[in-house]
């Protein structure tokens, strides 16, 4: 039996209250209390041999308060960049690595770059179709060689953890049920599924497929000896497509972003390398009483 990849949507976090324009936000109250509750569930705490984690504050802090507290002290927690979200807002572009650092310790942030946080459209995370399949498959790969190795140990029945975000997550699994036009994810926050590689020992270089087993989709409702399709009928393809369209909108979006910040720096009279980086925004303590308040407070730049 090959090792069972466990991917996990994040708990919920400020920018699915407040909206996409915060930078890099944490978990809410109410996303912490989702932690807890997956914590209580989640029943393989003892046979996950790695956690690997999307960079992003609110993947990081979801990883570290539901699975790290089930697993053995020396299973570390691993930022993988290309886990990251895909859309190039506020919300959805992370902190520096120099943040992160002063943020959490005891991570493996050795697969971050120094400019992993950059989504300009120049970049290897801009939100472009051909870019977020050539990462979901960078990503794929390198959890089989995670795989492969714990098959080399002997440690077949291992699960790996792999916290990421709810439209990524279908690039990752290349399953696209529950996408919809208006809808870019049909996983629920805290959600978890459970995937195995199809051929775990193919060649470094092929692209092998993950198949979502048997006990995750009864977890969820879904009738693994029937046709797996969207209630409507529609297919896998067709809701990829659908799935398409989302990142070629979130595109179009960077590129008005990049031309109106070039406009406005072109009107100050100011060079672009002469900007200071915003690193990472925090939340007031009160701002997050019953989920309500506004985005504070702390602000470091050039982190």
């Amino acid at each position: 039996m090959a090792p069972t990849i466990d991917i996990i949507r994040h708990a919920e976090s400020y920018h699915n209250l407040i909206g996409p324009e915060i930078p890099d936000p944490t978990i809410t109250h109410r996303g912490e209390r989702q932690c807890e509750a997956l914590r209580q569930k989640y029943p393989f705490g003892d046979k996950v041999a790695y956690i690997i984690s999307s960079p992003l504050r609110r993947a990081i802090e979801t990883a570290l308060k539901a699975i790290k507290p089930l697993v053995d002290d020396a299973v570390e927690l691993i930022l993988l960049p290309e886990l990251q979200e895909i859309n190039a807002s506020p919300s959805s572009t992370g902190s520096s690595k120099v943040a992160l650092q002063f943020l959490y310790k005891g991570l493996d942030l050795s697969a971050l770059s120094d400019d992993w946080h950059l989504k300009g459209s120049d970049t290897p995370f801009a939100p472009n179709v051909e870019k977020v399949e050539a990462r979901a498959k960078v990503a794929r790969n390198w959890l089989r060689m995670l795989a492969l190795k714990l098959v080399e140990d002997g440690n077949e029945d291992a699960h790996i953890v792999v916290v990421t975000h709810g439209e990524f997550a279908h690039w990752l699994t290349d399953d696209f049920i529950g996408v919809d036009y208006g809808r870019n994810s049909g996983w629920y926050v805290c959600e978890f599924r459970s995937y195995r590689f199809l051929k775990l020992d193919a060649p470094e270089a092929e692209d092998v497929e993950m198949v979502e087993t048997h006990e995750s989709l009864r977890r969820r409702g879904v009738d693994p000896d029937k046709p797996y399709v969207a209630p409507d009928g529609r297919d896998n393809a067709r809701l990829k497509r659908i799935a398409s369209i989302t990142v070629q909108i979130h595109e179009r979006v960077l590129a008005e972003r990049e031309f109106q910040r070039q406009q406005e720096l072109e009107t100050r009279g100011v060079v672009p390398d002469e900007e200071s980086d915003e690193a990472w925004v925090d939340i007031d303590e009160d701002a997050d009483k019953e989920n309500k308040g506004s985005a504070g407070a702390l602000r470091l730049h050039g982190a």
